[in-house]
């Protein structure tokens, strides 16, 4: 049987009451009368009952961050990370989104004002329904999911901010703790604390899809920090994880809310593209003919002639889903933890075996075996990193990976980010830019606590 857990549509509907009165009648005036028309308060959605209206809240807050919707204007950061990184290239005009891909941000970007605000927003009400949980219904399953929701946000955080992001608290009368910003190894070890109290709860209640939920997001954390020791601390998290397990966030062709991103600003609207051999160093994701990476040549893209636009079969849908955490990642992990270690057989072993399984993965076609490249120029870890991005295409995951070849692997940024003369509709636009991060927005500056100068999108 196939392990699989998947969130709900993005759109999640607050429990509506409905009532029937006859116009006129008495007594019926009252259900028109709000004292916050436009505004629940938290203390209108607490309580026992009300704990699956906060998972759901959560659940579909976490949907908008991580893979946007259909209204074109909530990027998700599947499209925003894969634009920063060398998953997608840009073909339209909007001058907020080419600063990305070129990777010459400000913290005054709109755009990246809302990828902001989504993702900080799933991870509050995300710890806001745990905290409802653990008042009312301490331990359920539901609890481990909010947590793994919580986890996920301060991760992903961590993976795409610069090291100084505050974490502010909503508190149940409405108003607002600013904290201190937490540096990058900071976020992890928040994150990797998180997991564990979901994990522990799963664990103890017998539910598998939490647990390998947990478990991978864990592992992730772990590698993340970077080491040896840590990634054999990750390898270890990830031994039960089966490769079949996926984790999803489900769209629909329901309402704007429930598109998936990628599907409208790729599909819908041409305004960019698979990327393939971006600024250099970006790999073939078009020209490699990777079944992992399946795409259609839509024709010119939103800017027009000198644009190409390479659409991702795994998103052709408003339906498509988006892959969150998975049992391939857990492989991917195990086999990098080998390498760490100086165990090349056993590496490239684990990464055939995966490639063996790719069928039965989902993958339209057969991939043939690898052979060791050998450890000079970083060839192993070059090769293991590139079949992370091709499992791992478009799911948030190449920015983080990119950071670690930096950070923890020592190679240099122009070695490993896109680089060079920026190309745009087939002429030069410049050249790349210095970010390896995203910066906290400028808005945050009303937190009295977050010191913008901390904020260093250079420093992977």
């Amino acid at each position: 049987m196939r392990n699989r857990i998947a969130l709900p549509s993005a759109r999640f509907r607050l429990g509506v009451a409905l009532a029937v009165c006859v116009l006129g009648a008495v007594g019926c005036d009252h259900l028109l009368k709000v004292q916050d028309p436009d505004v629940a308060s938290p203390g209108s959605v607490a309580g026992a009952d009300k704990l699956p209206t906060q998972l759901g809240a959560a659940i579909g807050a976490f949907n908008l961050a991580f893979g946007g919707d259909g209204s074109g204007g909530n990027e998700g950061l599947v499209n925003m990370t894969g634009l920063f990184t060398d998953e997608f290239s840009f073909t339209e005009t909007f001058p907020t989104r080419i600063v990305v891909d070129q990777r010459t941000t400000t913290n005054n970007n709109s755009t990246l004002l809302g990828i902001f605000f989504n993702i900080e927003q799933a991870r509050a009400l995300a710890a806001s329904a745990s905290a409802g949980y653990n008042q009312f219904a301490p331990n359920s399953p539901d609890q481990s999911q909010a947590l793994s929701l919580e986890a996920y946000s301060q991760l992903l955080m961590a993976e795409m901010y610069c090291g100084a992001v505050p974490f502010s608290t909503q508190n149940s009368d409405g108003t607002q703790s600013n904290t201190t910003p937490l540096t990058t190894v900071q976020m992890l070890n928040t994150a990797i604390a998180t997991f564990d109290s979901a994990l522990t709860i799963a664990v103890d209640s017998g539910d598998h899809a939490r647990e390998f939920l947990a478990r991978v997001g864990k592992a992730r954390a772990f590698m993340d920090l970077g080491g040896a020791a840590n990634m054999a601390i990750a390898d270890t998290i990830v031994t039960t994880v089966p490769t079949t397990f996926a984790y999803l966030v489900l769209h629909s062709e329901n309402t704007t809310r429930e598109n998936n991103g990628v599907n409208e600003l790729v599909w819908s609207e041409g305004r960019w593209s698979v990327g393939d051999n971006e600024g250099t160093n970006g790999l073939d994701f078009v020209s490699a003919h990777d079944p992992r990476v399946g795409v259609v040549d839509l024709g010119e893209g939103f800017a027009g002639a000198g644009t190409t636009v390479w659409a991702p079969l795994k998103d052709s849908t408003r339906s498509s889903p988006e892959v969150v955490a998975s049992g391939v990642e857990a492989r991917l992990i195990e086999a990098e933890a080998e390498l760490r270690a100086g165990n090349t057989a056993t590496w490239l072993n684990d990464l055939n075996a995966l490639r063996a399984q790719a069928t039965q993965l989902g993958v339209d076609s057969t991939l043939a075996p690898l052979t060791d490249p050998g450890a000079a120029n970083n060839a192993e870890v070059l090769l293991t990193m590139r079949e992370r991005a091709f499992w791992l295409f478009a799911t948030a995951h190449r920015l983080g990976d990119l950071r670690r070849l930096v950070r923890d692997y020592g190679l240099p940024a122009n070695s490993v980010y896109p680089t060079g003369t920026y190309i745009f509709a087939s002429a030069p636009q410049g050249t790349y830019g210095p970010d390896l991060v995203f910066p906290v927005p400028l808005e945050e500056g009303n937190n009295p606590n977050f010191n913008a100068s901390a904020c260093d999108v250079t420093v992977p």
